[in-house]
């Protein structure tokens, strides 16, 4: 068993546009997001968040997130949880 901590991370989520106008302001393009989870990885370029683990037999997936550490805004921690994973 291993502790994972149970954050949320505001993070502008990059964007693409695909035959649209030029913006005039691209900060305005990029829209802060909100993830809920449990941080999976860290490394000095990026934040892995999980947000929903399912275990199987022979497996386990999730549905995760990998954030660009310069695209966060704010992390907030909420404690920790114990997982085999």
């Amino acid at each position: 068993m291993k502790e994972y901590k149970v954050i949320t991370v505001l993070w502008d989520d990059h964007i693409a546009f695909d035959r649209s106008p030029l913006t005039k302001n691209p900060d305005e393009a990029l829209k802060p997001t909100l993830t809920i989870g449990f941080i999976y990885k860290q490394t000095k370029k990026t934040l892995t968040v999980v947000s929903d683990l399912e275990s199987y037999v022979d497996r386990k997936d999730a549905s995760y997130v990998v954030i660009l550490r310069s695209a966060i805004r704010s992390i907030k921690e909420y404690g920790t949880i114990k997982l085999n994973i």
